[in-house]
């Protein structure tokens, strides 16, 4: 069923992986009055990413390798009015003011550039985006696994971090995506601040609308 009803605004959230995108996306989408969430993760099963990091790199770090057809799919269905059904979760979005997409590059992906209309820049030093991943992961790793998978999956994560080319992705996605970004917020910041900041601007963005 179609709704007549376009968004006004597309924007997406980015940042480095254990900046808080997946958080503040949620709270701005709690706060907005109209607003429905995309998360990146969602799309995992149905989309396909490079393996080798470090090579992906060496080769020109083209953000266009990182193939979501899915998202992008349903995003413009989203833009269009039209209802949407989340790949692994099955659970139906309808159109709203405001998508908060969870898009780790920004409008750098061709196949996003025109569906997106503002970027937030979640800026945190790598390593305490790693730290705060690492906790994180830990936690749910302890409570659904044992202390021996933590063990496996930190050092199969760390190796991965720093020789497979982990770190080398994450600084240079940070580095395209600052680049033409609407709004760069310091991730250390407590998360009510940052949302603050983001429907501020919002605000501003749509004010007439």
């Amino acid at each position: 069923m179609t709704d007549a009803k376009l968004p006004n605004l597309v924007v997406a959230i980015s940042g480095p992986s254990g900046a808080g995108k997946t958080s503040l996306v949620q709270k701005v989408t709690e706060r907005l009055e109209d607003a429905v969430a995309l998360h990146f993760d969602d799309y995992a099963t149905v989309s396909t990413y490079p393996t080798n990091f470090a090579q992906w790199v060496s080769e020109g770090a083209d953000p266009n390798q990182w193939k979501t057809p899915q998202l992008i799919q349903d995003l413009s269905a989203l833009r269009r009015g039209e209802s949407i059904v989340l790949p692994i979760r099955k659970r139906t979005l309808h159109p709203a003011r405001f998508v908060i997409v969870e898009e780790p590059f920004g409008r750098k992906r061709a196949g996003m550039t025109h569906l997106i209309d503002f970027v937030v820049f979640v800026d945190l030093p790598l390593e305490m985006a790693l730290a705060r991943r690492l906790l994180r992961d830990a936690e749910w790793c302890l409570k659904e696994k044992s202390a021996e998978y933590l063990s496996i999956y930190l050092k199969e994560y760390l190796t991965n971090y720093l020789t497979n080319g982990m770190r080398d992705m994450y600084f240079e996605v940070t580095e395209m995506v600052l680049k033409d970004c609407d709004l760069k917020l310091n991730g250390r910041k407590a998360l009510n601040k940052l949302s603050d900041k983001v429907i501020a601007a919002l605000q501003e963005r749509t004010k007439g609308l």
